[in-house]
């Protein structure tokens, strides 16, 4: 709408000017033609009276009664004519009606109109001599000005206001493919990437769709590149090539990120001797095909929040799932060796002892090295009674754990009782400047205070996320209402959430009510949930988008899947998986982590590296295409800017 606004503007103001001099020659050639003719007429009734005077009698001097008479006819002949006849001799003055007024002010200067008045002495003899004087009032010229004037100008400003109305549509109708075209930069981020129906009216409407077809073309062929690019990248460097899953440096690359900062968690390593069977009693090509087949069939069989899969070597599988119960762990496991049993029997007709899993709970921080050592242990005792295919062992420093339920309803007393308290971790840019402050919630209990990590597995499970959610919107709603200084805040959003319709209404409401907090309230949305459920997630970001706030990726890159869903539901920000921005001295986590950056950056999403630790790291990041950071060294910064400085002491 802007080019139609700017273009019609312009052509507008230059027709506009075009009447206006247009209008102004108009009076001028009407100004020239009444004083024309007024000049004429005095002339006229100059004339007239002299030629009246010379039929009388002058032998003797005129009488008073004779003077009126000759005005009297004067007046008929030239009725807008006021004169005046002053009689030298006796000083004696005649007029003719308005009298003497009209002719005291036609003498003085008008600005527009001079003075339109003639005077003459008539009779050489000083007895009989006389001084005539005619005059047009100003009035009477003005009125016929205005007569004149006004018929053209009712004309002109119909014609004016018609030929604006018809430019006003046929520059709509002309503009409206570029408009519309216009309008495509802010559908880019929706369901749809094909170009709108654009009216195709003329030769330079054709050429601009064309071109604009032609570079919408070439972005998404360079943007698909980049994403085929990451992908392959994430291929080489983490992924199985048989099975799809992850390999096992990206296993060790996930259980290292997850020990930097561990809550409990479980893990789970399974050995097939079934696949050894396979490979040895067939080509390699049928042994890929069932590995790939049991892989899958293991994804899809594992519901939990986050998982990290893996395949440690060829009979080998590991899971990571943090903020898992106990019982949940268990129950994982044992859908994981239903899973092998059923290969199994496909392939052979009937099941044997050929899958054994070890489990682990864990909480405290440790090694990877040693965890894995822990999982072969485990394993160990599982094969070595094949009547408990599963072996689960608990750390020694894992504290004890509630079941979903006491998850639950210790949540809901925390609600109820406002016992939840936030922190606030701020994400900066390359200048330090704020970006927003992420929101970690936790509640508390019996002198306890516990973190999202530790209970957001259980509540999920028993589908209390919304719950969750619902409060801290809520709550930081209330708090950026409140303090107009405040905020940005970013809030995560639990996969209960994402995927509930009456969640969505009322986020819808409640963002309906609260427009005037768009540039102060971000989401942050699993990278899970854009993959996994991209319908559910796609009417929440358009309810977001709709009141235009904003919303992020939270993990992104975790998963091996495309990366196309960036340029589907364009998000503002992307947080970068915490795997990728660690261990900078790694080449090919820097290319890696460089590519998926890079991918986002070319839809002008923002990417953000978290667990920032060091300012080393952060120069590092900086040159990989990360435009935002979030961890212990900007929260450093962040207090540091806050605290008063000390003054300087002169001794």
């Amino acid at each position: 709408m802007n080019l139609f606004r700017y273009t019609f503007t312009w052509i507008a103001s230059t027709f506009t000017a075009l009447l206006l001099c247009f209008m102004a020659l108009h009076i001028l050639s009407i100004r020239s033609a009444l004083i024309e003719q007024s000049q004429q007429q005095l002339h006229s009734s100059f004339a007239y009276f002299e030629q009246r005077l010379g039929l009388s009698d002058i032998s003797a001097p005129p009488t008073e009664a004779n003077y009126t008479m000759l005005l009297e006819q004067l007046g008929r002949f030239s009725p807008r004519v006021e004169t005046q006849l002053l009689v030298l001799a006796s000083n004696q003055s005649l007029s003719s009606p308005p009298l003497r007024q009209s002719i005291q002010t036609a003498s003085q200067p008008h600005f527009f109109w001079p003075a339109l008045s003639m005077q003459r002495t008539l009779f050489a003899n000083s007895a009989q001599a006389i001084r005539f004087t005619a005059t047009i009032p100003v009035g009477t010229v003005t009125a016929s000005f205005w007569l004149q004037l006004l018929p053209g100008l009712a004309m002109g400003t119909g014609g004016y206001l018609l030929v604006l109305l018809l430019l006003f549509v046929l520059l709509k109708r002309k503009l409206q493919p570029l408009t519309q075209l216009a309008q495509q930069s802010s559908t880019l981020g929706h369901r749809s990437h094909s170009l709108p129906p654009v009216l195709l009216n003329s030769i330079e409407a054709r050429a601009w769709v064309k071109m604009f077809g032609h570079f919408k073309k070439q972005l998404d062929d360079i943007f698909q590149q980049q994403a085929n690019e990451a992908n392959k990248l994430k291929a080489q460097a983490y992924q199985d090539k048989v099975s799809g899953l992850g390999n096992r440096h990206y296993f060790i690359n996930q259980l290292n990120a997850w020990l930097d900062n561990p809550q409990q968690g479980g893990l789970i390593l399974l050995k097939s001797t079934l696949l050894d069977e396979v490979y040895q009693q067939n080509d390699f090509e049928r042994g890929d095909g069932f590995t790939r087949k049991f892989a899958d069939e293991l994804n899809t069989s594992i519901i939990h929040a986050q998982v990290y899969l893996a395949r440690l070597s060829y009979d080998e599988f590991a899971v990571l799932l943090p903020n898992i119960a106990t019982q949940k762990l268990m129950h994982v496991a044992e859908a994981m060796l239903e899973v092998h049993r059923q290969q199994e029997k496909t392939y052979r007709g009937e099941t044997t002892d050929s899958a054994f899993l070890g489990l682990l709970m864990i909480e405290s921080a440790s090694s990877a090295s040693h965890i894995l050592g822990q999982l072969d242990n485990i394993l160990a005792q599982a094969t070595r009674n094949p009547a408990q295919p599963i072996q689960l062992a608990d750390s020694q420093h894992q504290v004890p754990s509630f079941g979903k339920q006491q998850w639950k309803s210790l949540l809901l007393n925390a609600i109820d009782n406002n016992a939840m308290s936030y922190q606030y971790q701020p994400v900066v840019n390359e200048h330090q400047q704020p970006i927003h402050f992420e929101v970690f919630s936790s509640l508390k209990a019996e002198q306890s205070r516990y973190n999202a990590n530790q209970f957001l597995g259980a509540i999920e499970d028993v589908g209390a996320g919304v719950l969750l959610d619902k409060h801290v919107i809520a709550h930081h709603v209330n708090i950026l209402n409140g303090d107009q200084a405040r905020g940005p805040f970013a809030i995560n959003l639990t996969i209960n959430s994402i995927t509930d319709p009456a969640f969505n209404r009322w986020l819808d409401q409640l963002l309906s009510r609260n427009q005037h907090l768009s540039q102060r309230l971000f989401f942050e949305i699993p990278e899970a949930c854009f993959i996994r459920t991209p319908d559910a997630c796609g009417l929440l970001c358009s309810a977001i988008r709709f009141y235009k706030f904003r919303y992020g990726v939270d993990g992104y890159g975790r998963y091996f899947k495309s990366l196309t869903y960036l340029e589907e539901f364009r998000p503002d920000y992307a947080k970068v998986d915490f795997s990728y921005t660690h261990q900078l001295n790694d080449e090919l986590k820097k290319q890696l982590l460089s590519s998926v950056c890079r991918t986002a950056h070319s839809l002008n999403v923002m990417t953000i590296a978290t667990r920032v630790e060091t300012e080393t790291q952060l120069e590092r990041l900086s040159e990989l295409f990360v435009s935002g950071f979030q961890g212990f060294f900007t929260e450093q910064k962040s207090k540091e800017k806050r605290l008063p400085k000390q003054p300087h002491l002169h001794y």
